[in-house]
């Protein structure tokens, strides 16, 4: 398996990632003419696409999947909820044969490999994050969260690589010009995971398996990249954990990442 962040904050979300020879995107909330050039600077591109998987209705997430799915014939996997609030303008561009809705914790069994969608917690209808399996290597990805429950880490422990958002500095949100109203969304259990939860959260998470952490979702205005890793190497510091034991990429809004590969 292998995967590229193609974009990750508030304009725009969108991950690539290839198992064996199936190409799949995760969200497509950057415009499709990015999505092919950043995936073409790293020798990639989007021929034979054949699955899209949604993680809820945000326009960062879902605001060029109408183009997609006009280009490619892909099925769309997401949940009733995210399906049934989809606005207007996307949903009725894409053929509904194209959508499959499926249920938090039902593993889809895919041509060698699986796919599990489990429950986020964010202010959206019904918000998925989706464990990738391939071979018992599993990659993570868990955006727009803002908090996980200790019941549900069993789901989602021990992988090879985690996508795992990183949101904002609690300080810099605070003191940040945005309405307080805003804040307490962020703050909310249904907002944003902070530098600090993040950190805390992947080490409940994290095994003797885990090998990449990237860092997703960071906001241009109450985060940056330094701030971020300066929090994670504390929080792993006060754990006794070694925190460069660990591959950590932190993604981008402007340019992907690297091409990442779990083996």
């Amino acid at each position: 398996m292998e995967f590229i962040v193609l974009a990750s904050g508030s304009k725009g979300n969108a991950t690539y990632l290839e198992i064996g020879n199936h190409k799949i995107l995760i969200d497509c909330g950057l415009s499709y003419k990015q999505i092919k050039l950043r995936l073409a600077e790293k020798g990639k591109n989007l021929d034979g696409l054949s699955k899209v998987f949604i993680t809820h209705e945000h326009s960062d997430h879902v605001k060029d999947l109408s183009m997609v799915a006009k280009n490619h014939d892909v099925d769309i996997y997401l949940s009733e909820g995210t399906l049934s609030h989809l606005k207007k303008k996307i949903k009725y561009e894409i053929d509904v044969r194209k959508f499959k809705p499926v249920l938090q914790e039902e593993t889809l069994e895919f041509d060698g490999y699986q796919v599990m969608p489990f429950m986020v917690y964010h202010d959206a209808y019904e918000p998925f994050g989706y464990k990738f399996v391939e071979n018992q290597k599993s990659i993570v990805y868990m955006t727009d969260t803002g908090y996980f429950p200790e019941r549900k880490y069993h789901l989602v422990n021990n992988a090879e690589a985690y996508i795992i958002e990183s949101n904002h500095e609690v300080e810099m949100l605070l003191e940040s010009k945005r309405p307080w109203l805003l804040k307490r969304r962020i703050l909310d259990d249904e907002g944003h995971l902070s530098n600090e939860d993040s950190a805390n959260l992947l080490l409940n998470l994290a095994g003797e398996k885990t090998k990449v952490i990237v860092l997703a979702h960071l906001s241009e205005e109450c985060n940056i990249e330094t701030r971020a890793l300066e929090t994670y190497n504390k929080v792993f510091l006060e754990q006794g954990v070694d925190i460069y034991s660990y591959r950590i990429v932190v993604a981008k809004q402007d340019k992907a990442t690297e091409i990442i590969s779990i083996s």
